[in-house]
């Protein structure tokens, strides 16, 4: 047998190997951690504004939630783009929050309670992929909210 058919061979099995890695071990990982984030990022914009207004967004229309979640003002009054949501990827689109897997999640307001959820990359509610805000730690919740308003107007004169 030649060598280069033998290498061929060798190098065919280990980038169909290194792929399959990829494909079922790195990459869902990735999207788990990554949905865990989302999840942990909407409620702690939901509660944010929950804190400083008093008050839980309209949730029933999605343009005024947008306004709510979206917007913050600053201190002279302006409208400071990014909001609550500042700095967080995110996908609300028609009053439906998705998740990383692009499938709807579930927002719940019990009494002073609120509950993100995601189903997870199988879409099956009630099942061990579920991640829900009651059980991931939020990455980013400022000390403060008049330090999450002085960090969106620096951001607001300084562009990037």
């Amino acid at each position: 047998m030649k060598y280069w058919l033998l290498t061929l061979m060798v190098i065919s099995v280990c980038s169909g190997t290194l792929t399959w890695v990829i494909q079922k071990k790195v990459i869902p990982g990735f999207l788990a951690h990554a949905n865990e984030e989302l999840v942990a990022d909407w409620h702690a914009g939901i509660t944010g504004y929950r804190q400083e207004t008093g008050a839980w967004p309209d949730f029933a229309d999605p343009n005024i939630f947008a306004g709510q979640i979206y917007v913050i003002l600053g201190a002279d009054g302006r409208r400071i783009h990014g909001g609550y949501m500042s700095n967080r990827p995110n996908r609300y689109e028609d009053g439906v929050f998705y998740d990383k897997y692009n499938h709807p999640m579930k927002v719940a307001l019990d009494g002073e309670s609120l509950l993100v959820a995601s189903a997870g990359p199988n879409r099956t509610w009630g099942d061990a992929d579920d991640v829900t805000s009651g059980n991931v730690k939020e990455r980013y919740l400022p000390a403060s909210l008049a330090q999450a308003r002085e960090a969106a107007e620096a951001r607001s004169k300084n562009p990037p």
